[in-house]
């Protein structure tokens, strides 16, 4: 009995099977609730923005520039405070019980933004500028404030399953985790995404409130261990100046993680094109929204019979090495896919290798952080990966949806930009290779 319960243990928490099967079960829950919100709300703006008349420009700085730019920001901030907070009901579930009711009546908000642009629109009269621009500008209000909490939401997550679930399983809870999130992703394109072109107010009412219940009844189900007090160390980097030199002297002055922010920020930003204006795509080339969404819900079908086999290659090989093979693929499908597409059946095969590829590198990169940081400042460590990573994001953002404008949206280019940055993080992950060797060398001869 005692064995099972060490094998079930993390900090003062002990689970029977029973028991972390329960807490799992509920993890997993919100998760589901979360994925539901984050898949259903790129879409969602996105027919929003179409019908009126945004740019390319503007949608890349709004979806791509604007969440990098809040999550430089919040996300580092929001690791310190949560790791150093203390009260009876833990540190993470209070600012996750505080922040989801926000998060959901956002997301209802941002489905009645035409709404609020059309009667702003009649107040104004002869001073109105246009609905379009009076919607987009409740669009800019709703979406900014809907990141942020959103960024934050998926922090504070993140946060608790790492206090609340035992390392030895954690592969395989993010394995179920990727699951969830596919199937929410599914369900989404299969029988929501097609009411999003004339239904998008009661579409978004239902996913806030069915994401604003579900995850304030995880928070009420889990409970978090006791925690000791912060560090001396922990303490003063509560300050501003004191966190930014915390930051700077653990995180950004050692060229070794600076290798590790830059080739993980190449691979993430791989996908970041394609994903931002595949819909736009679509329709430049004539593919109806159900046809897209049947596509992607094959493209997720595909990775949820795939995950069982990259988190097995996963053990067998390492997460960094199954990412770099996914690295490889993508350069192949990005090139490829730029000189090939110039129809309906070649876009719907790149579509599908693109998401397929994509889902890879997703499951295999899951758990690359946890093996490149240092565990005690993990959150730290993260936060400062998120601060280069949201600043590359934001200049990506800027050049790209020019581009895009000026070449009369030529969205085949998201494909060859996804491609180049696969190729200059192979390059990335190779140099930081050599630097692993190199600083092992020098440990085992000090």
């Amino acid at each position: 009995m005692l064995e099972d319960k060490s094998a079930h243990a993390v900090g003062t928490l002990r689970y029977t099977t029973a028991g972390l099967a329960i807490v799992m079960f509920w993890l997993l829950f919100g998760e589901f609730a979360i994925a539901f919100r984050d898949r259903s709300a790129i879409p969602g703006v996105m027919e929003l923005l179409r019908q009126h008349h945004a740019s390319d420009t503007m949608i890349a700085v709004l979806v791509s520039a604007l969440p990098a730019l809040l999550g430089a920001v919040l996300v580092p901030i929001v690791g310190f405070r949560s790791d150093r907070f203390r009260s009876r009901w833990g540190r993470r579930l209070p600012f996750l019980m505080g922040i989801t009711p926000v998060a959901a009546l956002v997301l209802i908000a941002l489905g009645n933004c035409a709404t609020f642009g059309r009667v702003t629109d009649q107040v104004l009269g002869t001073l109105s500028p246009g609905v379009d621009a009076c919607v987009l500008a409740w669009f800019c209000l709703f979406w900014t404030v809907f990141e942020g909490v959103a960024l934050v939401t998926l922090a504070l997550y993140a946060g608790l399953v790492n206090d609340i679930v035992p390392r030895p399983v954690l592969g395989r809870f993010y394995a179920a985790f990727r699951i969830v999130s596919l199937v929410a992703g599914i369900l989404f394109n299969l029988w929501f995404f097609r009411l999003t072109e004339h239904h998008l107010r009661e579409v978004f009412l239902g996913i806030g409130l069915f994401f604003g219940v579900a995850v304030m009844l995880m928070c009420l189900r889990l409970k978090e261990g006791e925690y000791g007090p912060p560090s001396v160390d922990g303490q003063d980097a509560v300050t501003w100046r004191a966190m930014g030199r915390a930051y700077w002297r653990e995180c950004l002055s050692d060229r070794y993680f600076l290798l590790v922010f830059f080739a993980l920020t190449a691979s993430e930003l791989t996908f970041m094109p394609f994903n931002t204006f595949s819909q736009l795509y679509a329709e430049s080339i004539g593919m109806d929204k159900a046809t897209l969404g049947r596509l992607l819900a094959l493209s997720y079908t595909l990775s949820i019979g795939l995950s069982s086999v990259i988190g097995w290659l996963v053990d067998r090989y390492s997460a960094a090495s199954v990412t770099v093979w996914a690295m490889g693929l993508y350069l192949c499908v990005g090139a490829g896919g730029f000189l090939a597409v110039h129809d309906l059946q070649s876009f719907a095969i790149v579509y599908v290798l693109h998401a397929v590829v994509a889902g890879t590198y997703y499951t295999a990169s899951a758990s690359l952080p946890m093996v490149l940081f240092p565990r005690a400042r993990f959150l730290q460590f993260d936060g400062a990966k998120r601060f280069l990573f949201s600043t590359s994001n934001i200049v990506l953002s800027f050049l790209l949806g020019p581009l895009l404008d000026a070449t009369g949206h030529f969205y085949g280019l998201t494909l060859l930009v996804g491609g180049l940055l696969a190729g200059t993080s192979l390059v990335m992950f190779r140099t930081l290779a050599r630097a692993a060797r190199g600083r092992v060398g020098a440990a085992s001869s000090a």
